[in-house]
């Protein structure tokens, strides 16, 4: 039996144990580093307002206010935010995962002219910070060319920039590049189409990956802020991320870091329910065959 990355005879010796509880050590902090955020902030939504800013870091409360999450339930009328982000982030990710199938099965078994070209381009998109075009997309979204329409205050306007992503037509575009060609043959012998390749062969073949990227897009969209709140300027629509900052300076403080707790569950527990997916993501197709 092997303790990660050092074998049991490893283990007997002075320096295999030096390593071995070095590396405990350090994956103890960091694991600490990366939990005391999401503790502090659970804690902090048991504490009356004033000790939130007492001096000194005090982690647990002394008398916790379980009826604050409640009361952050009710006033920020949380089920509509969960509801609205639920749907802007569900049907999202849903669109990303067709556009991005169908736009990498295109590049990777269609062949079309100045493929190479198209995925440069794709390559570049990633290399630039979303901010730096926020402001064209923005721009495009008020006035939508030749339609001339805006989706400014509608979910397409969200759904629409959604359903681009470089990083998993990226992604996809190379898992289905190491598919073996010999059953796509096969299936083009016995008559199908390409669209049927695509659904019967290629994307059953794809679930894991396109799951790995679901969790992911679900994850960012989740989180994400700046263009909801540009888009969406009724407060019966906007996200939970855009809706709880505007109601911030009407409650106190632990209710506050009560209803952020509340909001930041959805992802927390997606990743911790998937984490094995993701983790199988990472050597997915590191084995040939």
């Amino acid at each position: 039996m092997t303790r990660g990355f050092l074998s049991d005879v490893e283990l007997r010796t002075t320096t295999g144990r030096i390593y071995y509880y070095t590396a405990m050590t350090i994956l103890i902090v960091l694991a600490v580093v990366v939990i005391f955020p999401f503790l502090y902030a659970f804690t902090s939504g048991l504490k009356h307002s004033t000790e939130i800013f007492n001096s000194g870091l005090r982690l647990f409360p002394k008398d916790p206010q379980w009826s604050n999450y409640q009361e952050a339930w009710n006033r920020f009328e949380m089920i509509k935010l969960f509801r609205n982000s639920m749907i802007i982030v569900s049907v999202a990710v849903v669109l990303q995962m067709i556009v991005s199938s169908l736009a990498a099965f295109a590049l990777s078994q269609l062949k079309p002219k100045g493929g190479r070209l198209i995925m440069l381009g794709f390559g570049i998109t990633l290399m630039i910070p979303s901010i730096a075009y926020l402001v064209p997309l923005f721009v495009t979204l008020s006035d939508l060319p030749i339609l001339h329409v805006t989706l400014l205050d509608s979910y397409w306007g969200l759904w629409l920039p959604y359903s681009a992503s470089a990083f998993a037509i990226f992604v996809l575009k190379t898992f289905f590049d190491r598919i073996p060609p010999d059953i796509l043959d096969s299936a083009r012998i016995d008559g199908a189409s390409s669209f049927q390749v695509l659904v019967h062969i290629m994307l059953p073949l794809s679930r894991a990956i396109i799951l790995i990227l679901s969790i992911l897009a679900f994850m960012t969209l989740w989180k994400d802020y700046l263009l909801p709140m540009l888009i969406i300027s009724n407060p019966q629509h906007q996200p939970i991320t855009v809706r709880l900052e505007y109601l911030t300076g009407e409650h106190g403080v632990n209710l506050q870091m009560a209803a952020a707790f509340i909001a930041l569950l959805p992802p927390l527990l997606v990743a911790i329910l998937l984490q094995r997916y993701m983790v199988a993501g990472l050597t997915l197709g590191s084995v040939k065959g």
